[in-house]
């Protein structure tokens, strides 16, 4: 993993050829075409118009349960969206949601996906000063690290078993780590994030494989862009929460890095991502996992774990590409529906997790513009 002073640079990318200095000077005025009051602007109608489909009188109405997890991938864009905008109707909402909710997780004790609303509850008590919106996380952790893990699949050895679960949990076990001062939570997803890395790392390839049933299947291999998506966005956010002096904080940057330098080589022309990564067949570009690409590498920019220079214009591209997939209503299409390997996508494909992503990646690409530009995003 090719490091120079903490800062990822890489070969194959496509400023690979200009130096340093002049793609950083250079990125400013790239910069500078985007508009933070535009930025803004497109975040609101995406975060209204999904708001408005998730009431109850809606119709057709919403399509999962307020507590799954498209729906809480899209309280935590939701969240960004107030820091980007500092509109407290978006904290009242989610407010709401953990009151209806009664702040607890999902159902499912070990199940990754049901950890995911929980990083909104963590969130809202940090901005509250309000331990009772984790409790009941907290309770369900203690529970599942006292027992054994049991899963009924032979491509389910581990808990985190797929590749979505790395968005899923980690970032909300950091997280309750920092709220509580309680290093064990943080212990815990350590043992089980490297047990994912082990079991869907491919080091030839160098992405992740959605799961063992893909890591062994036969023919030429598969890699999915949204289950590699949620790997660096769920890194992005779980480094967030990590002290600078962690152990294991090295090991996820490193792992970032390499994840982020390869995807990046990946980028179609248009600024998508394909649905598979190795696509060589001209479909159309899909936007859940680009908005996490993008969510991922502009976190990474802005924190200096990316060189500036040349993961700029990636990110740049990818914005520009998603926001021209959003409608005048606020909805982003070519999302690809829920599954668990590439599918093709259409315009009119849509869904709650891809206005969720959409929502991370406009927070971060803001901040990367008003630094730029020198002013500040609201502070909550």
């Amino acid at each position: 993993m090719p490091l120079l002073a903490g800062v990822w640079l890489t070969v194959g990318l496509s400023t690979a050829t200009s130096t340093t200095a002049a793609a950083t000077a250079s990125s400013a005025e790239r910069l500078a075409g985007l508009q933070a009051v535009a930025i803004r602007a497109v975040m609101r109608r995406a975060a209204d118009r999904q708001l408005g489909d998730l009431r109850p009188e809606s119709r057709p109405g919403p399509q999962h349960r307020p507590g799954e997890w498209p729906n809480a991938v899209f309280y935590a864009g939701l969240m960004a969206t107030y820091h980007a905008t500092g509109d407290e109707g978006y904290r009242r909402a989610l407010l709401e949601v953990g009151k209806r909710l009664r702040w607890r997780p999902g159902r499912r004790l070990r199940h990754a996906d049901d950890h995911t609303v929980a990083q909104t509850y963590l969130d809202l008590a940090r901005l509250e000063a309000e331990p009772r919106m984790y409790a009941p996380f907290r309770t369900a952790i203690d529970r599942m690290m006292a027992a054994p893990a049991r899963w009924p699949k032979r491509h389910q050895p581990i808990d985190y078993w797929w590749s979505d679960a790395l968005f899923m949990s980690p970032p909300a076990l950091a997280k309750l780590t920092r709220l509580t001062g309680d290093d064990r939570y943080l212990d815990f997803a350590d043992r089980l994030w490297r047990e994912a890395y082990e079991l869907l790392w491919d080091a030839e390839a160098r992405l992740f494989h959605r799961d063992l049933r893909y890591r062994e299947a036969a023919g030429a291999p598969v890699f999915w862009s949204r289950g590699n998506g949620w790997v660096l966005a769920g890194l992005a956010r779980l480094l967030d929460e990590l002290p600078a002096d962690r152990p294991s904080r090295r090991f996820y940057e490193d792992v970032f890095g390499e994840l982020a330098s390869r995807a990046a080589a990946l980028q179609g022309p248009d600024g998508l991502w394909r649905a598979s990564l190795l696509d060589e067949t001209g479909a159309p570009g899909e936007t859940s996992g680009t908005a996490l690409f993008c969510h991922g590498m502009a976190w990474g920019v802005r924190r200096g774990l990316l060189d500036r220079g040349l993961f700029l214009p990636h990110v740049e591209r990818a914005w520009i590409a998603l926001d021209e997939r959003v409608d005048d209503s606020g909805r982003l299409g070519w999302v690809q529906g829920i599954g668990s390997e590439p599918a093709p996508v259409t315009a009119d494909d849509t869904g709650v997790y891809g206005t969720g992503a959409f929502l991370l990646a406009g927070a971060e690409v803001l901040g990367l513009v008003e630094a730029a530009s020198g002013s500040a995003v609201p502070s909550n």
